[in-house]
């Protein structure tokens, strides 16, 4: 191929290039217009709810989840190959439950042999543990196996004579929060579903690939969910940490469907919100603060290997978008659409992403060619000043500084300031990861439509946090002294203020000036030790 050859062959690889930046630059900007408008809107409610809302309605408070009687409920867990999580998670839960009326039913398949065994060895000690083994080898769906916990729910009650207000749903490798339980019976049964905040567990600040989960959920779980609940009433489930009325896992449970978990979606949870909506149920998502600096929330690692995280994310692509849209289509009113647009939309957004990087990446080769042989041809750039074009770029830049500041902001209230800042170069690997998870979305479900291939459950490795780590979610003296109404949030605050300045223990200080008796300390150091230093 001659010279004049490759110039017309470079010539028009460029002006395709153009073509893809106009379009790329275009659909970019829409979806910024769109989050700006979630940014606005979130804004707009804190500003209402603090002004308007808390001058009305008092908020309840922790002493007020200690003093309701309690009711019973069924915490539900799948697993398939979870062995070496969890038994840990069920001791750690055991453990730290501030409640007492509840039960545990384990999922898990006749051919998990490991996982069976570890939960066998729990059932001595654990009387509230009980296994509930699946008919069928694994692994088939999470859907499928927590139908199978629901029937072995239903068959408990009946023996044992009694009736669960809630059920519970968690995963093998979740660290749940001591006032959990508290919370949904303080809430249950006047809202339907109630969904907490996840945290992922803070990873080394080397880590982007597991690090990405923490800057995502911090934004996720702070703005957009509390946007979204006010918008339209929906709150998505996220599977772990949601509790679930009797009345909701009755409608979900009555035909057309008679189980209450869709064994056709790969995102079972994110459907049954859905449908408790169509319902006209009460959902809610509740960020409640639970001490110093502390939220009642579930903690977990998230993955940290590529292959995980594309394995993981890709799942919840396919559930949301592609099997979401079969099933749900655009119900509900326009705001409800709105949002179902906004979650979809996210197959393509990752694939704008890598657009944009990929074009990128061709500028700076360019230049570079150029930098290096002066003397060659002078290609024309890619965006001329003055054309309209450069405006839309700007604009663009201008949204991404400000996605930029709202994710720093955000990670930073969740994990410090460190982290916060951190999240730059982590919100640009993970565009990495989410457009390859994307990518890998539309592969399988491209292939499940035309050869039929079904769609299995496609887990990703867990991990649990060691006793050590354990340690640093130990439930401080003076806020397990709060939450029982031993003191007041002011006489904490006094109380720590004196404690800095002489350096004498809380609890024996508390108990020199009178805020409580040596049965209310003894009893709250029993329990604090109880709740956390057990063995491993």
């Amino acid at each position: 191929m001659g010279g004049s050859s490759m110039l017309i062959v470079f010539t028009s690889y460029l002006f395709c290039l153009k073509i893809l930046l106009i379009v790329t630059a275009v659909l970019i900007l829409l979806s910024n217009i769109d989050d700006a408008f979630i940014d606005v809107y979130y804004i707009f409610n804190r500003i209402r709810r603090r002004f308007f809302f808390h001058k009305r309605i008092r908020s309840f408070k922790a002493r007020d989840l200690m003093r309701r009687p309690e009711q019973n409920f069924a915490i539900m867990i799948p697993t398939w190959c979870e062995a070496n999580v969890i038994g840990d998670m069920i001791r750690n839960s055991c453990h730290s439950y501030q409640y007492e009326k509840y039960h545990i039913f384990v999922g898990v398949y006749p051919n998990d042999h490991k996982t069976r065994a570890a939960i066998e060895q729990l059932i001595p000690l654990f009387p509230q543990v009980h296994l509930s083994l699946v008919s069928h080898d694994g692994p088939t769906s999470k859907a499928d196996c927590l139908n199978h916990i629901h029937r072995d729910i239903i068959d408990f009650e009946h023996r044992r004579h009694l009736c669960f207000a809630g059920f519970v749903l968690h995963d093998a490798e979740d660290i749940v929060h001591p006032l959990e339980l508290k919370l949904y019976n303080h809430l249950i049964p006047r809202k339907d579903m109630i969904q907490i905040p996840v945290i992922p567990l803070e990873r080394p600040w080397y880590d982007l690939t597991g690090g990405h989960y923490q800057d995502e959920f911090a934004e996720n779980h702070i703005k957009e969910l509390v946007a979204r609940e006010s918008l339209t009433g929906h709150v998505p489930s996220a599977g772990v940490g949601t509790a679930l009325s009797r009345r909701a896992m009755t409608l979900l449970a009555a035909p057309p469907h008679i189980v209450p978990f869709d064994t056709d979606n790969l995102t079972e949870d994110y459907d049954l919100s859905l449908r408790l909506r169509q319902y006209g149920l009460n959902l809610i998502f509740a960020r409640f603060p639970a001490g110093r600096g502390s939220i009642i929330a579930t903690r977990e690692f998230f993955p940290n290997t590529m292959r995980s995280v594309i394995r993981q994310k890709s799942r919840w692509l396919m559930g949301i978008a592609f099997q979401g849209f079969r099933r749900q289509k655009w119900q509900g009113s326009f705001a409800l659409k709105y949002v179902l647009l906004r979650d979809r939309k996210g197959i393509i957004t990752a694939q704008l992403s890598l657009l944009a990087y990929f074009i990128l990446v061709n500028i700076l080769l360019v230049w570079l060619a150029e930098a290096l042989m002066p003397q060659s041809y002078r290609y024309p750039p890619l965006v001329r000043q003055g054309e309209w074009l450069v405006p839309l770029l700007w604009a663009n830049f201008a949204f991404l500084v400000n996605r930029g500041l709202h994710r720093i902001w955000f990670t930073y209230r969740t994990y410090g300031l460190l982290a916060g800042l951190f999240s730059v170069p982590r919100q640009l690997w993970g565009n990495i990861l989410n457009g390859v998870a994307s990518l890998r979305a539309i592969l399988l479900y491209s292939t499940h439509l035309i050869r039929g291939t079904p769609l299995v459950w496609d887990k990703t490795d867990h991990a649990f946090p060691d006793h050590t780590q354990l340690k640093s979610f130990r439930q401080k003296l003076g806020d397990l002294l709060v939450h029982q109404d031993y003191i007041n949030a002011r006489d904490l605050k006094n109380a720590l203020r004196h404690q800095k300045k002489t350096g004498m223990p809380l609890g024996q200080m508390l108990l020199q000036n009178g805020y409580i008796t040596p049965r209310q300390l003894q009893d709250t150091l029993r329990l604090q030790d109880l709740r956390h230093d057990h063995p491993g």
